[in-house]
């Protein structure tokens, strides 16, 4: 089996026909997990987002640790959520090898370009409504997303 946006739509579409909240496939090097919370248990205590997509394959050893300083906020009601407007693949940066646009535990003011969705061929950046600090990054970079899917959880200024 190939991984493409194509087999993971298809993997979603038989979640969401199915009423299935986890799905696991192994093909020998090829491992692919995906889950989601179902919404009769979601609670606004929750902060983790949803769907979320694991993909693991064979990988030489990494040595590398990167630590990020991010502000600490223990009262989570006060964090806003940034949704898609859009049904699309979520991209974190404006090519392959770029750093983010944005990453968790940066501010950000308004207007700045937060990501980009690609919606039929089409890259649609996303941009900031207010200026804020990135508290979490709820999906992954090449992700597809749906309308109103949470991509960020922010602190407004």
């Amino acid at each position: 089996m190939e991984l493409t946006i194509e087999t993971i739509q298809a993997l979603a579409k038989i979640m969401s026909a199915e009423k299935l909240t986890s799905l696991a496939l192994d093909q020998g090097n090829l491992k692919i997990e995906i889950t989601r919370e179902s919404s009769l248990t979601f609670s606004a205590e929750t902060t983790s987002c949803e769907p979320q997509i694991t993909i693991t394959a064979p990988q030489p050893p990494q040595n590398l640790s990167v630590q990020t300083e991010t502000p600490e906020v223990s009262d989570t009601t006060h964090w806003k959520d940034i949704e898609s407007p859009m049904v699309g693949v979520f991209y974190q940066s404006s090519q392959p090898g770029k750093p983010p646009y944005v990453s968790k535990g940066q501010h950000f003011a308004d207007g700045d370009t937060l990501c980009i969705i690609e919606a039929m061929k089409l890259m649609n950046e996303i941009t900031a409504e207010t200026a804020g600090t990135i508290m979490e990054v709820c999906v992954d970079n090449g992700q597809v997303v749906e309308f109103g899917q949470v991509l960020y959880r922010i602190v407004e200024d």
